[in-house]
């Protein structure tokens, strides 16, 4: 029964909680998306969600457990691991049997950055080009590039593994005093990453959980400058989010969230 009144607190981000009833709850909120039954998994990340940034440091933690945990009863998600494709569903761009790139996937909802964690399920014959994009100043080193070239398919899906955790453990320990979500939302609008630009745009459209500050008068002073730049964008996939939002005059979308 706490379980559940915890769950339903973080779910709707409804409730002021202490520090000490947080961190208490974290333990098992991080054993429940560790799971293999993918609604606990989908429900536990939920209210990591809606914590912003205070399960990050466990999830940071987690990107150490490259283990196999296999996902059942996915019904019609469709993610890389996935033995069943139904033509629809839910799509989860990371292979989240994996532990370490589940929280992967965590984080980079949370935050609205790009680890390079989704690179790691790619097909074999795409590996080297994603080190190449998502990791140049480790590619562009000479002796690295060599031992790149003549590396087996797991050697290099292996190497993503370990520069996207690194990517993300530096990113926290620079960022984990100052940072926000609503900042980083803004700061992922403004960046010229395309992953970040599509995360950050997908969940002003769709997303429901917390983002404190995230008012209308925020959107107008930081936001709305930026969804009018991406609404121009050459990838369809960002500039059609980018319009969607453009074209919510009333900002309803601002109603789905948990902002105060």
């Amino acid at each position: 029964m706490r379980k559940m009144k915890l769950y339903l607190a973080f779910l709707c981000g409804a409730l002021v909680l202490t520090p000490a009833v947080i961190q208490a709850s974290i333990t098992q909120l991080m054993q429940d998306f560790s799971a293999s039954d993918w609604n606990t998994i989908k429900t536990a990340k939920t209210a990591m969600e809606n914590m912003e940034g205070a399960a990050i440091p466990d999830l940071i933690k987690m990107l150490d457990r490259n283990e196999i945990v296999k996902v059942t009863n996915t019904g019609s998600l469709i993610y890389p691991g996935a033995e069943k494709f139904f033509g629809y569903g839910q799509i989860v761009d990371y292979d989240i049997d994996n532990l370490a790139m589940r929280a992967g996937w965590a984080l980079e909802d949370i935050s609205f950055m790009n680890f390079g964690f989704t690179g790691y399920h790619l097909p074999d014959e795409e590996l080297l080009g994603f080190i190449k994009i998502t990791f140049p100043n480790y590619y562009n080193n000479v002796t690295n590039r060599k031992k790149l070239e003549v590396s087996s398919s797991a050697e290099l899906r292996n190497v993503i593994y370990k520069l996207s955790v690194q990517n993300a453990k530096d990113w926290w320990e620079e960022h984990k005093t100052t940072w926000t979500r609503v900042k980083a939302l803004a700061d992922a609008l403004s960046s010229f990453d395309e992953k970040r630009q599509v995360k950050a745009l997908f969940y002003m459209r769709n997303g429901t959980t917390r983002c404190t500050g995230l008012t209308k008068e925020y959107y107008f002073q930081h936001l709305a400058a930026e969804v009018v730049r991406l609404s121009s964008s050459e990838t369809l996939r960002v500039s059609e989010h980018a319009r969607f939002i453009l074209l919510d005059n009333k900002q309803m979308w601002l109603e789905t969230k948990n902002v105060e």
